[in-house]
Formats: C-alpha cells, sequence, structure tokens
C-alpha cells in the first residue's frame, strides 16, 4: 500500500451536486516542494505552492454546493541523517479577506481537511512516483486524477467533532491536531477530514449581485522514518536501527541542539474514566503518549529540515443572475353584431284568440 487516503477521496457521483467550485490547479511551482540538508550540518528546507482562481460560477438563486481542490505535489530530500520512508500532507482552510499579509494568514482559523500519509516504497505509476526510502529521495503525488478531490467546504458544513466517539486516548482536541487520533474514525484517520465549513460564506443573495470569497489553503509537509513493515516486507536494504514504532519525524530527536526536539513523547492526553471503560490496558487518569507531533507545533519548527509549510490563496467569484420574464404572442382582434329578427309562426293556432282583421259571424 502506498498511501493511506482511502477516507479522502470523494467521487463526484456521491450526491447530486449541480453546482462544483473546483480549482483544478492547486500545483506546485517551479520544482514544486524542495528539502535540502547538507551533509547533516545545514538545513534549508523550502516550500512553494501556487494556486489559481477557479472560473466565476454563475446560477440562478447564487448559492453554491461545494468548493473543492485537487492538489498535486513534488516533495525531495537530500543528506538526512536518517532514512525518510515516508511524506505525510496536511492541508488546511479557512476563508479571510483577499489583502492579508503573511502575519494576518497565520491568525486566521484553520481547520483541518485532508492528511495522507505516502509510503516511499518504490511505486511508479500514473498518481505516484517516488524513489523509495533513503537518506536522498523523491516523492511525486497526483493522487486526485479524474473525479477525487478533496472538499473544502460544502452544504452540510464541518463535522460534528465535539459528539464523536474517540477512543484509545484521543480527544477532539488531540485528532485536530494530529498528535493522537486514535482508531480511525469513520474511516478517516488517514484522508478526509471533512468540510472546513459551509459555503454560506460563498453565496451571494442579491440578485444581479456579485460575491467574492478568498480561501486560504495551509500545507504542512512533513518527512517521517519508517516503520517495521518497511523490514517485514523484504523489499529494503534496512537495519533494525532505521526504523522506528509510528514512523517519527526524521532527525526528530535533535542533533546536538542544532534543531528541535520534536519527540512525540513530548505530548500526550490523560484518558478519561468514560474512554477507558472501553479498553482493559487504560485505565482512567493514563498519560497516553501522542503518536505524532502536534500540527502547530510543526508549523512553528520550520527550521527543522524534515518539516515545511506552505500557504497558497485563490478567489471564489460567484454571480446571482438577474432575474427578468418576457411574454410574447399575437391577439386575434374581432366584432359582429346579430341582425336576425324572429317573427310569429303563421301556423300556430289559438283558441281563443282571433287572427288579425278576422271578424266573427252571427
Amino acid at each position: 500500500m502506498s498511501k493511506e487516503t482511502s477516507g479522502g477521496l470523494y467521487d463526484a457521483d456521491r450526491r447530486s451536486v449541480l453546482k462544483y467550485l473546483g480549482m483544478s490547479g492547486v500545483v506546485a511551482a517551479g520544482s514544486g516542494l524542495g528539502v535540502t540538508l547538507l551533509s547533516g550540518s545545514g538545513a534549508a528546507a523550502s516550500a512553494d505552492i501556487s494556486a489559481s482562481n477557479p472560473e466565476a460560477l454563475s446560477s440562478d438563486d447564487g448559492s453554491v454546493d461545494e468548493v473543492f481542490i485537487k492538489p498535486s505535489l513534488s516533495v525531495s530530500w537530500d543528506g538526512f541523517d536518517h532514512v525518510v520512508g515516508k511524506v505525510r500532507i496536511l492541508i488546511e482552510a479557512a476563508t479571510g479577506a483577499s489583502d492579508l499579509d503573511p502575519p494576518e494568514i497565520e491568525d486566521l482559523d484553520f481547520m483541518p481537511v485532508f492528511r495522507a500519509t505516502g509510503y516511499a516504497n518504490g511505486t511508479d505509476n500514473d498518481s505516484e512516483a517516488e524513489t523509495g526510502p533513503g537518506t536522498n529521495g523523491e516523492y511525486q503525488i497526483n493522487w486526485f486524477d479524474g473525479d477525487r478531490r478533496i472538499t473544502i467546504y460544502d452544504t452540510d458544513g464541518a463535522p460534528d467533532y465535539e459528539t464523536a466517539e474517540y477512543n484509545c486516548g484521543a480527544t477532539m482536541e488531540t485528532y485536530l491536531d494530529g498528535s493522537l487520533m486514535g482508531d480511525p474514525i469513520d474511516g478517516a484517520q488517514n484522508g478526509f477530514y471533512g468540510a472546513a465549513g459551509t459555503t454560506d460564506a460563498f453565496e451571494e443573495t442579491t440578485d444581479a449581485g456579485t460575491n467574492d470569497t478568498t480561501v486560504y489553503l495551509r500545507y504542512t509537509i512533513s518527512l517521517h522514518r519508517p516503520d517495521v513493515s518497511f523490514i517485514t516486507e523484504d523489499n529494503y536494504a534496512l537495519e533494525p536501527e532505521d526504523v522506528r514504532p509510528h514512523s517519527p519525524l526524521a532527525m526528530a530527536d535533535g542533533d546536538s541542539d542544532q534543531y528541535p526536539d520534536l519527540t512525540a513523547q513530548e505530548h500526550g492526553t490523560s484518558v478519561t474514566s468514560d474512554v477507558a471503560d472501553d479498553y482493559d490496558a487504560l485505565s482512567a487518569g493514563d498519560l497516553v503518549h501522542a503518536t505524532a507531533v502536534p500540527y502547530g507545533v510543526m508549523q512553528d519548527s520550520t527550521g527543522h529540515p524534515a518539516l515545511m509549510t506552505s500557504h497558497a490563496n485563490f478567489t471564489v467569484t460567484v454571480d446571482n443572475e438577474q432575474a427578468s420574464a418576457d411574454a410574447s404572442g399575437d391577439t386575434d382582434a374581432g366584432a359582429e353584431v346579430d341582425e336576425d329578427i324572429e317573427t310569429l309562426d303563421d301556423d300556430a293556432d289559438d283558441d281563443d284568440g282571433t287572427d288579425g282583421n278576422q271578424t266573427s259571424g252571427e
């Protein structure tokens, strides 16, 4: 299995939607995403992802059913001290004014909409191509061909995370920050998180009006060590020390204080009694270590060679079509008068009367 995305690839026919807004080109600009580590002693990590505005959407009532993206990415790394076996992609979305500065963009209320982990296992097909695990490598991702895409806003809005049934120590907070997912909820541990919100902000309710809404995307790309499956598959010349449980970030433990310590064990959550009732191995109050570093910590640590963050934005234009009416036809006019005069019936008998000009005899 080259990637964990089964929960997030929604086909176009998953519901009857007549109005789509799609950004078919969220693509890597130039050489895409790049990571270079110079002989393990200096880091230069960069990410550059572009976005283009979709065509304006016109409808009778100015409504929008879905806003989606279809990204393609290219990631490369070089000179790492640890073997890289997985590439994780996190995409978050938010709406805001069209002219925000970088600090203002960071202050937006981003919501995760998609995360997937690609396995560097030598796959080469139409959806991805990569070089396999190693201290140097490349991963090209084109998962969203055809009708596959990531929904970022729709009429249903974000899932009800507050009432979701989390387990294995996970909570709403750890689920949304990626540090402890628990067992997959609705198959979405990797894949589609859910929409960031409803399409209300995109709609134009005024007849003949136009509404522009800017969508901001935040991409967080992280490089991870291979787990034991890379050994058991017997496909790679890896040593036991090359693999780690839960695939932590490459070079996560820092290098003589050169990089921040990003070991997942530094983050965790306490198990509630409700969760403990479902798992014999857990007791209320137990501290469950996170299996990954929280998204926010990674985004604040982009000086680390295994982490990259990039922002992209696009503007959605919705036109409410002018209401109008028209009528046509032909009127066939005419006039007449009825000139017929009714007369007495000459054959009519009247026993009690007499005909005119008739005299009676004696």
